[in-house]
């Protein structure tokens, strides 16, 4: 089977011989390929529904999204490139070999920039709202514990590091009765809330450097010490986050809705093929 290309017509690959007349998926590179009824028996079996309605999904949406045609030509260009592919020579074998249509080389090279621009359209403008609600959940701290199970000892052992007279990471190393004694005493950097209640509440509130006296936590006595509050940034690394994960709940909820059997509603407003979208800085 022949296809016109951007590099001429190129040859396709046809089903494996031997297989009977019927509606065929294929698997992959090098794999047979298998009737419609046999993938419908393995996503009633093995699960894989949502898999494919988050494929169908984003397959909707990616082709809905434009690109202005001299930055998609750019973009399949670095593709080509990065795949090896970079002459006209080059393309039939390699289209052969990969089991895949030119639109198939479209597809893959503009997807992550059109999902970019779609989520920068569609949630810029909700992101810090979004990171403020987070916050606490991304706030980070570097402190130092301490665990025995002797309530007098743990008095002994904070009382020795108000005075001075032993550093927290000598105590922790002798003394120590979980993990951190391998480092020192040392936690984190770590998200403030994945500590323990009982001992992220007082990180929460208190100062580089302070000592709490010891309490009680199951069945271990804790000397803590606050060293350094990391509180999260809304910089551009952590305003992509943002972006993902608004952009993964629209993604599940339309998922689940047509894993339901619901009507999807319409794609939101799209960006324009040319809109100049603003990056934080």
């Amino acid at each position: 089977m022949m296809e016109q290309t951007p590099f001429g017509r190129v040859n396709l690959p046809e089903p494996l011989s031997g297989v009977p007349e019927q509606p065929l998926v294929e698997l992959g590179h090098g794999l047979p390929w298998i009737t419609l009824s046999e993938i419908n028996r393995l996503v009633r079996q093995q699960g894989v529904a949502p898999a494919l309605a988050r494929a169908w999904v984003l397959d909707e949406l990616l082709r809905a999204i434009p690109l202005a045609p001299e930055r998609q030509l750019e973009l399949e260009s670095q593709w080509r490139e990065h795949h090896g592919v970079s002459s006209p020579e080059d393309l039939q074998p390699w289209l052969a070999r990969q089991r895949l249509l030119p639109e198939d080389v479209t597809q893959l090279a503009c997807q992550a920039e059109r999902l970019d621009r779609f989520r920068r359209h569609r949630w810029g403008e909700e992101v810090e709202i979004h990171f403020l609600r987070r916050k606490p959940e991304l706030d980070q701290v570097v402190y130092s514990l301490l665990r025995v199970s002797d309530a007098d000892l743990a008095a002994e052992l904070h009382q020795r590091i108000q005075e001075g007279e032993a550093s927290f990471a000598a105590l922790a190393t002798a003394h120590a009765e979980g993990r951190e004694r391998h480092s020192q005493g040392v936690i984190g950097p770590m998200p403030l809330l994945t500590a323990h209640p009982e001992i992220s509440s007082r990180l929460r509130v208190g100062q580089s450097g302070q000592l709490w006296p010891p309490f009680q936590v199951d069945r271990f006595w804790i000397v803590v010490r606050l060293e350094e509050h990391l509180p999260a940034r809304l910089d551009e690394p952590t305003a992509q986050r943002m972006l993902e994960e608004l952009f993964e709940a629209w993604l599940k909820e339309r998922v689940n809705l047509l894993i339901a059997g619901e009507p999807l509603p319409a794609l939101p407003p799209l960006p324009a093929a040319t809109e100049a979208l603003p990056t934080r800085r």
